[in-house]
């Protein structure tokens, strides 16, 4: 494989304050940097894994996917060649600024700034802004999003030969169709795509190790009068227990904690589902209506 797991994000906002409060009250992010124009937030011992820029509107600004070596970058650019997309090589003040040693940046089918890069810096104490413990990430990577797209055969053959592999597909009303979840480590997904009218990302996962921490995130949002987007609920593929709350971005941002791992990567079996949640969920993409 040579993207192996998901790095960090860029993500722009009108107002700064906003993600401050978000980062630090439900999340329990720590704000690692903080002036008039970005805001960095650790969650791991890597640098930062959520660079926060201030805009004059919200949204996805980049993702970073890590290749892990020169080696790897190599082939990611061999890729990109073959498939005739544009790319240059990351600027030393722009590696700087995302603390990596090497990295190129492009658009992939879907419109998304990505950038491969390798050489994240490692090895920073995570203090979380509240009472927690920690989020799941390592050789797991950051956790997982969700693209949506109409090219959906391009944007699946750019990921599926940066090394993805498919893991299953949920059939979604409202998408018109069946999501594609992919992974590129142990983590069940660490990409989801899905055929839609308009490039967009739907969401972002990160995984706390404690369900009860998970619990604690659910009733700060319900206290703090956070948009839920979708109520608690368990998912049929990974298995994770989670909640969505809209971002001061505009996208999604899932908690969750019980994720699957794969242990044997080469024996995954590719399942289908009729659905994205055993129970709960509700307010989103189940294609079973809500309860009175």
């Amino acid at each position: 494989m040579i993207i192996n797991g998901l790095g960090y994000l860029g993500v722009t906002v009108v107002d700064l304050a906003e993600w401050v409060n978000y980062a630090t009250t439900l999340m329990g992010a720590e704000i690692v940097e903080q002036d008039d124009e970005q805001l960095k937030l650790r969650i791991d011992d890597q640098y930062s894994r959520i660079n926060v820029h201030k805009a004059d509107h919200p949204g996805l600004a980049y993702v970073g996917w890590n290749v892990g070596t020169e080696e790897s970058l190599q082939q990611a650019i061999a890729v990109v060649d073959d498939l005739g997309i544009s790319w240059r090589e990351g600027t030393p003040e722009e590696c700087q600024d995302r603390k990596v040693l090497k990295m190129i940046k492009l658009k992939d089918p879907g419109e998304n700034n990505v950038e491969l890069f390798y050489g994240p810096s490692c090895g920073h104490k995570f203090r979380p802004s509240r009472d927690m413990g920690e989020f799941v990430t390592g050789e797991l990577g950051m956790g997982h999003l969700l693209f949506l797209t109409p090219n959906f055969d391009e944007i699946m053959e750019f990921y599926t030969r940066m090394g993805f592999a498919l893991s299953e597909m949920i059939h979604m009303t409202a998408l018109q169709g069946y999501a594609h979840f992919l992974h590129c480590n142990g983590r069940q997904h660490s990409l989801a795509l899905g055929a839609a009218p308009h490039n967009a990302i739907g969401h972002v996962m990160l995984e706390i190790e404690s369900m009860i921490d998970v619990g604690k995130a659910y009733d700060i949002a319900k206290y703090e009068g956070m948009n839920i987007t979708m109520t608690i609920g368990q998912h049929v593929n990974d298995k994770v227990i989670s909640f969505y709350t809209q971002t001061p971005s505009g996208f999604d941002l899932e908690l969750g904690a019980g994720g699957l791992v794969i242990e044997d990567l080469d024996n995954w079996t590719v399942a289908q589902y009729e659905d994205i949640s055993f129970w709960g969920h509700h307010g989103g993409l189940r294609n079973r209506p809500s309860p009175e």
